[in-house]
């Protein structure tokens, strides 16, 4: 299933651009700073020199504990991220057949729903580039610790669900939300559905406790995010799930392939957010076994109403904010728009994310059905379960992907050559921020990986007025007031890639400048040192 979107055969240099490169630094730069003793996490080496850089980005901070192994040995930051990028899918279909093995005490029909969430279109549209998307697996096991806490509340069991939910939300903030808002969901419908709720006074002290220690592992890493803006509720409808989205089979699937062949319109990119195709098989076993759920006396099987309460509120925050909420430029009372009122949450700018949610739903009831047609029609139903988990993954298969498998992409020795210099800052040269080429930053980030030298380059969720300002200057090299701008923050290197657009065109000027001296090239890459004032004034005076 992984084939199209992984290299097998290059998983210690092969890596796709943009947010999967972006990715790679990040985790590299977790584990630099736990090994080598950085002074502060957030202080991070982009977008130099503006302060708490990591906040303009995924801090995947849970996720680099289990890069750190691998980069403590060798390393290698790419490495690290694809061995952690196949965990990802391991994990999540560990962690969906033990939630579907408690609600269905069937194994196959367990394996069914850990393929069906853990192989689903949103995760094989996210896996190219979103580590963070699909490193999700804490979300169902966080149920299966909800369950066993109120089962048997004790301190031991409120622990477990703790740890979960730090580790969960300390991944990414989007799904420390979908955490949230999964596991409150759940604990109200066990308190009022099923009415398994422990004494009031052990509800009380142990929330209490619960909620001061994951506050208080959380709060040293969301602290730094309340520089960041939410956006209004025009750019959320923009990014809002839709029924085209989630019926009509997309371009890169087989389905969607016969479709555009007979001039069908309406399969959409594997690019983009509104792609979030949620699969026939998967939908209608879900609602068989929604239906099951309904009609059966049996307590195990009634319990997976639930599911059908998950999906459908996954489903109406999918939709994100209302009309009203559009034409009004504010967020009021649409489901969407009342979690957009509170701290934090109101970061979550993407609402078709919610099918994530809707998948793990989709998957749990169709666990549900395949266990009925076990025990209904016996080794006949598993045959039946057996070729539709088989229809159902041959559904979300991934055909023609754009951008094919990934392809080795080793960092250029110019930048393996700045680890031997002294401390100072680098700018890369030509800059792609805030253009259409704003993925290229990402590249940018990865080669710093080889020196840890502060860089002025970055990709940023957003940037300040200030670091454009002082950026957009610097950029204007090899101008004076480039140079000056440069020794007044502390940038001493500046890299040209002559092969790329743009670049040649800066090479004469910086030869020909008194600020800025060649110090080696490597190919058809420079790299300048800006020359100190004393030694620039120096020069002025001997000539």
């Amino acid at each position: 299933m992984l084939a199209p979107i992984v290299n097998f055969a290059q998983l210690r240099t092969a890596s796709y651009g943009g947010d999967a490169r972006a990715f790679i630094w990040v985790l590299a730069w977790d584990n630099h700073a736990v090994l080598d003793r950085v002074p502060s996490l957030f202080e991070a080496n982009k977008l130099f020199p503006l302060p708490n850089a990591l906040a303009y980005g995924e801090h995947l901070f849970s996720i680099s504990l289990f890069t750190l192994p691998v980069y403590a040995v060798t390393r290698n930051p790419v490495l690290a991220y694809n061995v952690v990028w196949i965990l990802a899918y391991l994990l999540t279909a560990a962690a969906v057949h033990l939630l579907a093995w408690r609600y269905t005490r069937d194994h196959l029909a367990a394996m069914t729903a850990a393929l069906a969430f853990t192989f689903c279109f949103f995760r094989m549209h996210h896996g190219h580039g979103h580590l963070n998307l699909i490193w999700c697996f804490w979300i169902p096991l966080s149920f299966v610790a909800i369950d066993r806490w109120v089962e048997r509340p004790n301190w031991f069991r409120l622990g477990v669900w703790t740890a979960i939910l730090v580790l969960q939300a300390l991944a990414a903030w989007y799904q420390a939300v979908l955490i949230v808002v999964a596991d409150a969901i759940f604990l109200a419908w066990l308190f009022t559905a099923e009415r398994r709720m422990p004494p009031l006074r052990q509800i009380l002290v142990h929330g209490l406790v619960g909620a001061v220690v994951a506050f208080a592992l959380v709060w040293p890493f969301a602290r730094y995010y309340f520089i960041l803006h939410s956006e209004p509720p025009s750019y959320a409808a923009q990014a809002s799930a839709d029924l085209a989205g989630w019926f009509v089979p997309p371009e890169n699937t087989w389905m969607g392939q016969w479709l555009v062949a007979h001039n069908v319109k309406g399969p959409r990119w594997i690019w983009g957010e509104l792609t979030v195709y949620l699969g026939w098989i998967t939908v209608g076993l879900g609602v068989a076994g929604a239906i099951v759920a309904l009609r059966s006396d049996d307590a195990l099987t009634r319990r997976s109403r639930f599911f059908i309460v998950l999906c459908a509120i996954a489903a109406v925050l999918a939709l994100g904010p209302s009309q009203s909420e559009v034409a009004s430029g504010s967020f009021g009372w649409s489901p969407f728009g009342i979690l957009a009122h509170v701290p934090g949450l109101s970061l979550f700018r993407i609402p078709a994310r919610y099918t994530e949610l809707m998948n793990l739903a989709l998957a749990l009831l169709a666990a549900t059905a395949c266990a009925a047609l076990h025990r209904r029609f016996g080794a006949v139903g598993r045959v039946v379960t057996i070729a539709l988990t088989v229809l159902l993954l041959t559904e979300f298969y991934v055909v023609k992907f754009p951008g094919g498998e990934p392809q080795p992409f080793p960092v250029p020795p110019v930048y393996k050559y700045v680890s031997t210099l002294p401390p100072g800052a680098i700018l890369s040269l030509p800059d792609y921020a805030r253009t259409d080429l704003w993925f290229l930053e990402a590249d940018y980030q990865y080669f710093s990986t080889a020196h840890w030298h502060p860089a002025v380059n970055g990709d940023a969720r957003e940037f300040p007025p200030q670091f454009i300002e002082v950026a957009d200057r610097m950029k204007r090299f090899p101008a004076p007031d480039a140079a000056d701008t440069m020794r007044a923050t502390g940038v001493k290197y500046v890299v040209v890639h002559g092969a790329q657009r743009g670049g040649e065109a800066l090479l004469a000027p910086a030869g020909a400048s008194p600020d800025f001296r060649l110090r080696a090239r490597f190919d058809r890459d420079y790299i300048f040192e800006v020359v100190p004032d004393v030694q620039r004034s120096e020069g002025s005076a001997s000539r």
